[in-house]
C-alpha cells in the first residue's frame, strides 16, 4: 500500500477573532490507517479535523487531499473523496433510514437527477454494511442513539469515500453502543481498507482502535506516532494537565490508561 498521505496539513494556522486555534500544524494521514486526534478541550482537535476535511479554510498554511491543495477542488470533488460525520448531526424531519442514506449519493448525481442502478447499489451496500437492513423503513427519530449513529455512518459510506472523518462519534452513546460503533469502524478499516480519522476523548478507545495518534495541546501538535509512542504518561500529563498512568490491563495485559484524582486537599470519601 502506498504511504503517500491521503490528506495532509503543512504549517496550518487558524485564528478566530484574534485567538489562535491552531499554530503551525503539520500532519499527514496515512492511507489505510485509523488516525485518532486527541487532547484536552480547546486543544484544537475539531478545528484540525475540519481543516483536513475542508470544512474550515485555515488562516495560513496548506491542506492537501491526495496531493492536491483543497482550495483547488470543488465541494463536489471533495465530497467524492471524503465523508464527514459531525458531532451530534441534526436529522431532517420525517426521513427514514433509506432516505437518509440516499442523501450520501448527492455528490455523484447530476442536479435533480434520478437515482441510477449504481446509486441504488451503493445505498443498499451501505445499509447492509452497518447492519440496518431490517430497519430501512424506520423513521430516524424512532431509532436508538447507536442505531441513529450507524444510519449516519451508512449515509457517509454511500458517498463511496476513500477517507472518513468523524468528530467525537461515541459522544452521547452508552458503553454498548460505543463498542458497537467502534467495532464497525474497525471492520470497515481492516476488511475494506477505509482510511478513518476520528476525534476521540476516551484514551482507552484510542489505544484499542488507532494505528496513529495526533496528540494536541493548545493548538499545537505535541506528538505524532503510534499509540505506544504517543500515549505515554509524560506526554499525556503534559497534554491534559493531570497525572495519567499507563498500566497493563488485568485481563490481557494490553496498555490501559488510568487518570489519578486531582488532589484538592479535601476528603471526598
Amino acid at each position: 500500500m502506498s504511504m503517500i498521505p491521503v490528506a495532509e496539513t503543512r504549517g496550518v494556522g487558524m485564528v478566530f477573532e484574534g485567538v489562535h486555534a491552531l499554530r503551525d500544524v503539520s500532519v499527514s494521514i496515512r492511507p489505510g490507517h485509523i488516525t485518532a486526534i486527541c487532547g484536552a478541550n480547546g486543544s484544537g482537535k475539531s478545528t484540525l479535523l475540519k481543516c483536513l476535511a475542508g470544512l474550515e479554510t485555515p488562516t495560513s498554511g496548506v491542506v492537501t487531499l491526495a496531493g492536491r491543495p483543497l482550495v483547488e477542488l470543488s465541494r463536489r470533488d471533495i465530497a467524492r473523496q471524503l465523508a464527514v460525520l459531525s458531532q451530534n448531526p441534526e436529522t431532517p424531519a420525517g426521513l427514514n433510514v433509506e432516505e437518509l442514506v440516499e442523501q450520501g449519493r448527492y455528490p455523484h448525481r447530476p442536479w435533480l437527477g434520478r437515482l441510477t442502478a449504481r446509486d441504488r447499489g451503493a445505498i443498499e451496500a451501505a445499509i447492509q454494511r452497518v447492519d440496518l437492513g431490517a430497519m430501512r423503513e424506520r423513521q430516524i427519530a424512532t431509532l436508538s442513539g447507536g442505531e441513529r449513529q450507524r444510519a449516519w455512518v451508512a449515509m457517509a459510506l454511500a458517498q463511496e469515500p476513500k477517507l472518513l472523518f468523524l468528530d467525537e462519534p461515541t459522544s452521547f452513546l452508552d458503553i454498548r453502543h460505543q463498542a458497537e460503533l467502534l467495532t464497525l469502524l474497525r471492520r470497515l478499516n481492516r476488511r475494506e481498507g477505509l482510511t478513518i480519522v476520528a476525534v476521540l476523548h476516551d484514551l482507552n478507545q484510542v489505544m484499542d482502535l488507532a494505528d496513529d495518534v495526533v496528540l494536541m495541546r493548545k493548538g499545537e501538535v505535541l506528538s505524532i506516532g503510534t499509540p505506544a509512542e504517543t500515549l505515554t504518561p509524560a506526554l499525556l500529563s503534559e497534554a491534559f494537565g493531570c497525572k495519567v498512568d499507563v498500566v497493563p490491563h488485568p485481563r490481557d495485559g494490553r496498555p490501559f490508561c488510568l487518570v489519578d484524582w486531582i488532589d484538592d486537599n479535601r476528603d471526598v470519601r
